[in-house]
């Protein structure tokens, strides 16, 4: 280890989030276990009160993994704690990103 370099306070060297924040909401779940995650997701936002402009999703005929997107926007740490949080408890969500 090099004795002059700088300390890491964090995964992102004390990276801070300015909100709001908008992103790409990025699902990856399992089709057979969540057929209308669309209808799911829209839920989630609106039950947490998450705009979002944009659910799309893509699954390939015979795949097990679904991927589905949505464009949000976040106006604090908490209420984005608790986005992850809710739509990890969707039945077949594998990734939340």
């Amino acid at each position: 280890m090099e004795e002059n370099a700088p300390a890491c306070s964090g995964p992102f060297g004390g990276a801070t989030i300015d909100y709001p924040v908008h992103f790409d909401l990025r699902i990856i779940y399992v089709l057979a276990e969540a057929p209308d995650m669309a209808a799911r997701l829209e839920a989630v936002l609106a039950a947490i009160a998450v705009p979002c402009s944009m659910v799309q999703g893509i699954a390939k005929p015979g795949a097990k993994y679904g991927r589905m997107g949505a464009r949000v926007t976040i106006e604090s740490q908490i209420q984005m704690n608790r986005l992850y949080a809710e739509v990890a408890k969707i039945p077949g969500v594998k990734t939340v990103i």
